[in-house]
């Protein structure tokens, strides 16, 4: 894997350098030989302590880079308890392990070539020592501990909320989450991000040195055009959080909302999608609701309407509905279905020719639709059965009366079209047409 593809990377750079030892060879002879005509005897022998001090702190360090890199990869896997207890764990600290392994092995190479100036009487140690050393120190740490900061309240707050988007029941059953819960954490957890990020780099700018005043102002000026321009999308999100946060509606609600009505399939940060009882897929934008109406929300009641003629007696319409909603409650396919008896409401209204009674019953959410159909199924049969009237549009066609109170004769005139049957071809039309017959003393009402 990774430690095989290192190794090869070493071979590749141990065969070019072979390729080229010689040279490398020639000049180090050549310095060395300047370098004792220049300062003697102490000049060549400060040559040799100083390449031999360099040549074991190289090694050394090719070691330790070795050796780091074993042991990042020993430190960062977990144990199995940990990843059955955690499953996302491992893979999360997985994205860690190469800028880690980096990161030390820059450390270690900075130190070895720190050494080596050492090792050649370049007194690095004493020029960190200085005012300008310790202020480039001072400062790379100060932004060392400001990423590790922002990394860690990162670390903390992501795997909550993915560990709690996530949760098993002791059955290993994923536990059920609502929606708003679903679409609101996942953003939550974005803005944490960007509010992190955002934080952890001025602070860094600032530790630089650099003045974030004119660049803020900047951002200010950019989010206020973004703003402007997009005034629809920004009012959609905030509209839609709102919403969320009240918990208005939740996904497979029965609701009616900007012109639309249908299931509740999808929710996100910026718009509802409804599928009717067509199958109609409709997306409604948060900024386009105005008005929700929520059809299951908690529980719902069954509303009936029964129109009856104004001959009937009401006190008999409403025995009627009152015994047909106790067997609907009494009949074990339907009684869970009915969480209280059924509420008889009384005369409503009078329409052009029926008169309402209402009732209406209590029912889980999305229920009602169910309860009432075969709430008037057995209502139809029942008013059938005591002989109750329900007017539907018909028309009576009355000839009057006369004094008596009888009705008159109504007459009724066949007439049969001869140019019809002439235009039959067979002969017989003719002989038959013009017949014109009336009979009378027929009564009609």
């Amino acid at each position: 894997g990774g430690e095989h593809k290192h190794w090869r990377a070493f071979f590749i750079v141990a065969y070019r350098v072979a390729d080229y030892w010689h040279i490398l060879a020639i000049l180090y002879v050549m310095a060395g030989g300047m370098l004792a005509a220049a300062l003697g005897l102490n000049g060549f022998l400060f040559f040799l302590k100083s390449s031999a001090a360099s040549i074991a702190i190289i090694w050394t360090m090719g070691f330790a880079l070795i050796a780091i890199q074993k042991a990042v990869d020993r430190g960062f896997r977990l144990k199995p308890k940990i990843t059955e207890r955690y499953p996302g764990m491992q893979e999360r600290i997985n994205r860690y392990l190469p800028v880690t392994r980096i990161v030390l092995q820059v450390m270690v190479i900075a130190l070895a070539i720190i050494l080596v100036a050492e090792a050649w009487n370049i007194d690095v140690f004493t020029w960190l020592a200085t005012d300008t050393g310790r202020f480039i120190i001072g400062r790379i740490a100060g932004m060392i501990a400001i990423a590790l900061v922002a990394l860690a309240v990162w670390e903390v707050a992501s795997p909550l909320i993915d560990r709690y988007l996530g949760a098993t029941d002791d059955e290993g059953v994923d536990m059920a989450r609502s929606q708003r819960v679903r679409t609101l954490l996942p953003l939550a957890r974005n803005a944490l991000r960007i509010v992190i990020g955002v934080i952890a780099l001025l602070m860094i700018l600032t530790e630089i040195g650099i003045d974030v005043t004119p660049i803020l102002a900047g951002v200010g000026v950019i989010g206020l055009a973004i703003g402007f321009g997009a005034q629809t999308l920004v009012k959609d999100i905030i509209t839609g959080v709102f919403i969320l946060l009240e918990n208005s509606l939740a996904v497979g609600d029965v609701v009616s909302v900007g012109g639309a009505s249908g299931t509740v399939e999808t929710i996100s940060i910026r718009s509802i999608r409804l599928r009717d009882v067509r199958g109609n897929v409709h997306t409604v934008p948060f900024s386009e609701a105005s008005t929700i109406t929520n059809m299951t929300k908690e529980y719902s009641h069954c509303l009936i309407e029964a129109g009856v003629a104004y001959r009937e007696d009401i006190d008999e319409v409403c025995d009627i509905l009152r015994s047909v909603g106790e067997e609907l409650r009494a009949d074990p396919e339907f009684s869970g279905d009915i969480l209280e008896p059924i509420t008889i409401m009384g005369l409503d209204r009078f329409e052009d020719s029926a008169v309402i009674v209402r009732a209406r019953m209590k029912t889980p959410p999305g229920n009602q639709w169910s309860i009432g159909r075969e709430y008037n199924r057995r209502l139809k049969v029942a008013f059938d059965a005591h002989g109750i009237e329900m007017p539907f549009p018909h028309q009576t066609i009355y000839f009057g009366e006369d004094k008596s109170g009888a009705a008159p004769p109504a007459f009724i005139s066949i007439k049969r079209d001869d140019k019809k049957e002439d235009g039959d071809g067979d002969g017989n039309g003719g002989g038959n047409g013009g017949n014109t017959g009336s009979s009378g003393g027929n009564n009609a009402s």
